[in-house]
């Protein structure tokens, strides 16, 4: 096989591997109301509980970037969604059992499976990128939310249709493990690197954390727009908007949609300015647009300002993982490894914390509080670059 053939299948199989990633956590996400009922839990008790998933991504560490180094990229999407799909079928079981210690050790394993699986999958596409020498991530992540919306459809109609939720995650999670193994096959090799046993003893160095610290804010503050949307944007224009409830969900669709929007044509928007110029225009319409969605008076700007910001965070991440994976000195995947692990560990105390500020004051405040990230963010991206 040649290598332009070799580099487009690869392309396709990452692509894959990204949707397959978002499609097998999704489908349960779809029926978490029913979760909460077969388990009998309160809101409060049910929201730690599925706090268990980041919690588990969290405590990967530096465990993504070690196990990387010693199976390779194929290996380790190929094995660790195999340990995911097992994971959440265990959270199943407890559910069907009404046991939350069982679905809560269930979802723990599966964040850390998860955050292997997204370092390898990113590690890929990077190297796919590297092999097209052009900004490819952005189109990959897309995938993701391709992915995520085919898990939660199929999720939705498992629920109305009445499949018992074992018996539902179970098999698509067989679904999933098998599509992964196939796109891992697919993978450009890994790029020949020295192994731990190989190296100097010890971590990722200060100078390195002083590059990869604001990196790791750049992640945050992309992702913490998607956590708005996630757990706020229906209460938001629900309570303070003025909207019916039934209706309130059109935020979090407007937000992702516009968000799968920015992912397909940010590629192109890199290459033509440059990652710098792409980073500090997003993290600039990140922050207005959640002052706006903040602050707005009537809902249907609130409902724009949503979609602004479903467009700002598209290339946060990518680019933020693809600056680390490019800093000189670092072992293969740790500069990705650091950013997705800080990323993840922020996130858990995310949500806790825009719930706090709206307890003591109100929702718009936590929302300002959350635009302070990205404002933090863009001011370390003014700063004139170290030589």
């Amino acid at each position: 096989m040649n290598q332009p053939t070799a580099n487009r299948r690869a392309r396709v199989a990452t692509m894959l591997a990204f949707a397959t990633n978002g499609a097998l956590p999704a489908t349960l996400l779809a029926r978490y109301a029913e979760v909460k009922d077969l388990l009998g839990l309160e809101a409060g008790t049910f929201g730690v509980l599925v706090a268990a998933y980041m919690i588990g991504s969290a405590g990967a560490l530096h465990l993504p970037g070690l196990i990387l180094r010693r199976l390779g990229m194929r290996m380790t999407a190929s094995t660790c969604t195999l340990w995911v799909g097992v994971a959440v079928s265990v959270a199943a079981v407890g559910v069907a059992l009404g046991n939350p210690w069982i679905f809560a050790i269930g979802m723990v394993c599966a964040g850390l499976g998860d955050a292997v699986v997204d370092v390898a999958q990113n590690a890929q596409g990077l190297r796919v990128q590297a092999a097209y020498g052009r900004s490819l991530l952005n189109s990959m992540h897309a995938g993701w939310s391709i992915g995520a919306a085919i898990g939660g459809g199929v999720g939705t109609l498992a629920a109305i249709a009445g499949v018992p939720i074992a018996l539902h995650i179970g098999v698509w999670a067989a679904v999933c493990v098998t599509a992964m193994a196939l796109a891992s096959a697919r993978f450009l090799p890994d790029l020949q690197g020295p192994r731990d046993d190989d190296e100097p003893r010890g971590g990722i160095g200060r100078r390195a954390m002083w590059l990869l610290a604001p990196l790791a804010l750049v992640a945050l503050a992309g992702i913490s727009v998607e956590d708005i949307g996630n757990n706020w944007s229906a209460v938001l224009l629900s309570s303070e908007r003025g909207m019916a409830v039934e209706s309130a969900g059109i935020g979090l669709s407007v937000l992702l949609a516009s968000q799968f929007v920015g992912r397909m044509t940010g590629d192109r928007f890199i290459d033509a300015v440059g990652r710098r110029a792409a980073l500090i225009t997003s993290l600039s319409i990140v922050a207005a647009s959640l002052v706006v969605v903040a602050w707005a008076p009537f809902a249907w700007v609130t409902i724009v300002a949503f979609a602004f910001a479903g467009l700002g965070c598209a290339i946060t991440v990518p680019i933020a993982f693809s600056e680390a994976d490019a800093l000189p000195g670092l072992k293969p995947h740790a500069g990705v490894t650091a950013v997705n692990w800080i990323m993840r560990a922020a996130t858990v105390c995310l949500t806790p914390s825009i719930g706090g500020i709206t307890s003591f004051s109100s929702l718009s405040v936590a929302i300002t509080v959350i635009a302070a990230l990205a404002v933090l963010a863009l001011a370390t991206q003014l700063r004139p670059r170290a030589r």
